[in-house]
């Protein structure tokens, strides 16, 4: 319910905001002062003189001394589950040579039982002083009673010891497979070295962390989500245990965010039974549907064949008549239809299905990345978000060479955010943490300095609404968060600088200095 000033006269504040610089992303008020809040509603925003009138013997008052105050951040793509894996993972991404690889992992084999698997990411041998890949000996004589694989820092390559490849049951004559290779010496043996699709032969047998483990880590990557500025989330689960986990924090109060769940399609079914007593802080929301893969392994759908592939056009996962029943299912069961199209022909048999639904839902596509100015003026047609993580948008440029797999016209539409919103749809940004970093300033960054196609790029509000007002949007909650607004849920971040203010590329380095959710401050770093 908003609350009236007329009410809100009689009304003393439980917590106040004085002397701030208030981007509201509210376009009739866009900068104020000041904002109130009772319990966990915004009671009023504006000056110092008016926000003082509500601030009695027990409110709580923050006077930030001119610092940047914005919505609490949201981030409408990130696997929470598969961020606590990673937080568990040694972190070997600051390494500057074999032996200090070496004696991190000595030290995490001296804390981990034996025969217990030690799992890692974050090395690159550029950065190395050997100037090469560790191999099966370095490993080996780190942790010699463990398993181990590390994985590359910045490609799809793991490193691994003895015990590992020996579970794997990999030797000398194990053929790689499709989109895979096993390095061998001149002489014909392992290097310890997996690229591609191979590395799935380790990780195959890599032993899951119990539940109660899972909860822990799981619980850690949350609060490392409200550390970033981020107070609300559209989990995209990847396994069904990942329902009971998060019902179990729910219940265990480590669930400090608001989650928005968005459950595989194929996992409807186990989706059934979910509940929550909390629905604006815990809600089973979305559906996500594939339609189509993606850009880096060619599979995204494509109109014509990938410039650099004259043989493919990628692959449609499902066809118009059965990605049409799949959305109809996950409307039957009032769920917002959230549908992963990546290429061309993936999102105009998307739109089709969007511009011949009856039903009054905001769909969602996820993605939406190779586009045309056709697809562009049907989207701007329809009551659609687009969502996208601008992280991976460098990535796609920079990693997986998407001009060379599209070709220069075609990769003049990836990703065209600003014609986008210049043609009135709404962009929602993410992280696809652990895939991408989670830093939401990191992703308004990479929006705002896009170095590809630099016509796309945008300015630092449109990209800050992409993880506030738009984001709110993109899951048809704009009434109630997204913007600091009277009535409003009370979700707010103070930033430690101006994103408006430093130089773009100092954007990233901004942090979350204060987080508000519900009224409460949940982290402060002071």
């Amino acid at each position: 319910m908003k609350l009236t000033l007329k009410q809100s006269g009689h009304l003393k504040a439980d917590l106040a905001i004085v002397d701030a610089n208030i981007r509201t992303m509210n376009p009739s008020q866009p900068l104020v002062q000041a904002v109130a809040i009772k319990k966990n509603r915004i009671l009023k925003v504006g000056t110092n003189q008016e926000i003082r009138t509500l601030i009695g013997k027990d409110t709580k008052v923050l006077s930030l001394n001119g610092k940047t105050v914005v919505p609490g951040l949201i981030d409408t793509h990130i696997h929470v589950a598969d961020f606590g894996r990673c937080l568990m993972w040694l972190d070997v991404s600051d390494t500057k040579s074999i032996k200090e690889l070496q004696a991190l992992l000595r030290e995490k084999a001296r804390q981990t039982s034996a025969e217990k698997w030690i799992v890692g990411r974050g090395w690159n041998e550029n950065s190395f002083k050997e100037k090469r890949f560790p191999t099966i000996d370095d490993l080996d004589e780190a942790a010699p009673s463990n398993p181990v694989i590390l994985y590359h820092g910045a490609a799809y390559i793991c490193a691994t010891n003895s015990k590992a490849i020996a579970l794997a049951g990999v030797t000398s004559k194990t053929a790689a497979p499709t989109s895979g290779t096993i390095d061998k010496t001149a002489t014909g043996e392992l290097t310890g070295i997996f690229r591609g699709n191979a590395t799935n032969l380790v990780w195959q047998v890599v032993v899951e962390p119990s539940l109660e483990e899972l909860a822990d880590a799981t619980a850690l990557a949350c609060q490392k989500v409200v550390e970033s500025g981020i107070t609300s989330i559209d989990w995209i689960i990847l396994q069904e245990n990942e329902l009971t986990l998060i019902q179990t924090l729910h219940r265990q109060g480590k669930l400090p965010i608001r989650v928005n769940v968005i459950v595989p399609y194929e996992l409807l079914k186990c989706a059934s039974g979910f509940m929550s007593n909390d629905p604006l802080r815990l809600r089973l929301g979305g559906a996500i549907i594939f339609a189509d893969g993606y850009l880096d392994s060619k599979t995204a759908a494509l109109k014509r064949p990938y410039s650099d592939d004259q043989n493919n056009q990628g692959k449609m996962n499902l066809c118009q008549k059965e990605l049409a029943s799949s959305v109809r299912q996950v409307l039957l069961l009032g769920l917002q239809p959230v549908i992963h199209a990546m290429g061309d022909k993936a999102v105009e048999t998307t739109l089709k299905i969007i511009e011949q639904s009856v039903e009054k839902v905001r769909f969602r596509i996820e993605q939406a990345a190779v586009l045309n100015r056709e697809l562009v003026k049907r989207l701007s047609m329809q009551d659609v978000a687009v969502s996208v993580q601008p992280k991976m948008i460098h990535t796609e440029f920079d990693v997986w060479s998407a001009t060379e797999h599209l070709g220069v016209e075609r990769a003049k539409w990836l990703h065209p955010l600003k014609t986008l919103l210049t043609e009135g749809i709404k962009v929602a940004g993410g992280s696809d943490c652990p895939m991408e970093p989670l830093n939401p300033l990191l992703g308004i960054r990479e929006a705002v300095a896009r170095e590809s196609y630099p016509e796309q790029r945008l300015t630092v509000e449109e990209a800050l609404r992409m993880y506030t007002l738009d984001a709110a949007y993109c899951s048809a909650e704009e009434s109630v968060k997204g913007s600091i607004e009277e009535g409003k849920l009370a979700d707010l971040a103070v930033l430690s600088a101006n994103p408006l203010e430093v130089p773009t590329l100092q954007i990233s380095e901004i942090s979350a200095e204060i987080v508000v959710v519900d009224g409460q401050v949940i982290h402060s770093k002071h």
